[in-house]
């Protein structure tokens, strides 16, 4: 069962770790480093507001989480009740802002990885 192996141990790693911080997170937008800037979305697609700090460690939790098996220098969001990773749509794409078709951006096109590192 997928649930008890190694990579869905990791999964539930990284969201509890996440919940930690932000209890009603349900999508990290983890932008590339450079930038220096995370967006905590709850699941009526409104930005969290947390401090600087906080978001700075969320966005470690999820790059450590799937590690170099993603490139980081482009932007991804993080789902986390599916423990799913995708490549953030671009401003002018269609769920770059979160509520404009209520699906956060997550299409199945744009996934990356899942369960915590593993390709898809």
């Amino acid at each position: 069962m997928l649930q008890n192996g190694p990579a869905g141990y990791r999964r539930r790693k990284i969201r509890a770790a996440i919940h930690e911080i932000a209890p009603t997170a349900t999508l990290v937008r983890v932008y590339p480093e450079r930038r220096s800037v995370t967006y905590i979305f709850e699941s009526d697609f409104h930005r969290m507001l947390i401090d600087r700090r906080n978001e700075e460690k969320v966005a470690r939790i999820v790059r450590r989480g799937f590690g170099k098996t993603v490139d980081w220098r482009l932007a991804h969001d993080f789902h986390v009740p599916t423990g799913t990773l995708f490549l953030t749509p671009e401003p002018r794409q269609v769920g770059y802002i979160p509520e404009d078709d209520r699906s956060f951006g997550l299409s199945p096109a744009r996934r990356v990885a899942e369960d915590g590192g593993e390709r898809s």
